[in-house]
């Protein structure tokens, strides 16, 4: 038995010596052609190695291994209360608040000369399936600053996926996480 390919492969023609006959002749040689899905070359990238599959494997194969979260350099100076509004009370000007190299600023333009808010808001995108926390009026050393959320989030120190710094200067945190971040900047003393 013996087969022709052509050099697309899109059928092979099949040459049997058979007394029994094939395709129902009675003819000592019959003619079978077999269709195949594929070209040979198909083949070889499906099935073989093909270079471009061993590239992408092994840019995928490589482990992302997240390095545990940073510690934490400064710890909270006092306990803060945060309303149901999400409105925190700075601390009294009798605690002595330690050098930070970043800094928070509240918002402004409140009446009265009231405190404002900590700058630190909840955002829905893509349909309501994505949901961030963005933190604004961040000056300062901007690394100290998001090795210091990391650690306190327990997020790994080295996904840049999961924190980020936004157009304009904004951190983008992944998940509702507005209570805790309003907790820890307010733990600060900002």
């Amino acid at each position: 038995m013996s087969m022709i390919t052509g050099r697309t492969a899109a059928a092979v023609v099949a040459r049997c010596s058979t007394t029994s006959g094939i395709l129902g002749s009675s003819s000592s040689q019959g003619t079978a052609i077999i269709r195949q899905k594929h070209s040979s070359t198909q083949l070889k990238r499906l099935f073989k190695k093909h270079p471009a599959k061993e590239r992408v494997g092994g840019r995928l194969a490589q482990n992302f291994e997240p390095l545990p979260p940073p510690a934490t350099k400064y710890a909270p100076v006092f306990e803060p209360t945060i309303l149901s509004n999400g409105w925190s009370k700075p601390p009294e000007a009798n605690v002595e608040l330690p050098d930070y190299p970043f800094k928070v600023e509240r918002t402004k333009n409140k009446p009265n000369d009231a405190i404002g808010f900590l700058p630190v808001y909840s955002k829905v995108r893509i349909g309501g399936t994505k949901k961030t926390t963005v933190i604004k009026r961040v000056t300062g050393d901007r690394d100290a600053f998001l090795t210091e959320l990391r650690g306190t989030l327990g997020l790994p120190a080295n996904d840049n996926e999961v924190v980020r710094i936004r157009t304009g200067g904004a951190i983008e945190v992944n998940g509702n996480r507005t209570r805790e971040v309003k907790e820890w900047l307010a733990g600060l003393g900002f």
